[in-house]
């Protein structure tokens, strides 16, 4: 008995006593919000029909290249040097994921980025398949909107898309009738091609009120 007591306070000690490693940075996991199935049309103001276009977050692993293009973080110190055409196309979708893991956000008036949990809008924070940007001219931030051409998209095996997307966020190119979905990551585009939904589709919108 007192070398079975003896012996499990060994295995103790070995568990507590070593350092825990992680094989790979940690990265931020999106997730989907559950939200109501049943889209309350009798709510909804109808706006009109929508092209659609795709944004996402850039990730710095797909590039090679010369890394001679510096990013300063909003305070001002360098955040590193990178190949010419990431930070291109971070300009251009907002946000990007680092090799580290870490997630940045373009501010494009200060011309610099910022360390993020999440990517960020226009005052929001952005949510992978729910969060669009748009004209606040045509559709007010904040406005939680009903399109039924997405309504039962296939998400993955368990999820399907009830519709209902947020406006977090506005764009340089995003003028007029016009939405760009945040994909999250660009590989969830895939589900919206095998729907149909293509760049330039054109979509109806409803304001849910």
């Amino acid at each position: 008995m007192r070398y079975a007591v003896i012996l499990l306070f060994l295995v103790l000690l070995i568990i507590f006593c070593t350092p825990l490693r992680l094989e790979r940075p940690l990265t931020p996991a999106f997730t989907i919000k559950p939200l109501p199935k049943a889209p309350p049309l009798k709510q909804g103001r109808y706006l009109g029909k929508f092209k659609v276009s795709f944004y996402w977050i850039v990730k710095e692993e797909d590039y090679k290249g010369k890394r001679n293009i510096p990013l300063y973080l909003d305070d001002g110190k360098l955040l590193g040097y990178f190949p010419a055409s990431f930070v291109r196309d971070l300009k251009i979708e907002s946000c990007a994921q680092l090799r580290d893991g870490r997630i940045i956000s373009y501010l494009k008036k200060k011309n610099r980025v910022k360390v993020v949990d999440r990517p960020l809008g226009c005052g929001f924070k952005l949510t992978p398949l729910k969060s669009i940007a748009c004209d606040p001219e045509f559709i007010k931030l904040g406005s939680l909107l009903y399109i039924p051409n997405i309504f039962g998209l296939k998400i993955n095996a368990n999820e399907t898309h009830n519709g209902l997307f947020y406006a977090h966020d506005i764009g340089s190119e995003i003028k007029g009738r016009k939405i760009d979905i945040f994909l999250g990551y660009k590989e969830n585009h895939h589900t919206f091609r095998l729907a149909g939904i293509k760049h330039g589709t054109e979509v109806d919108v409803y304001l849910l009120e």
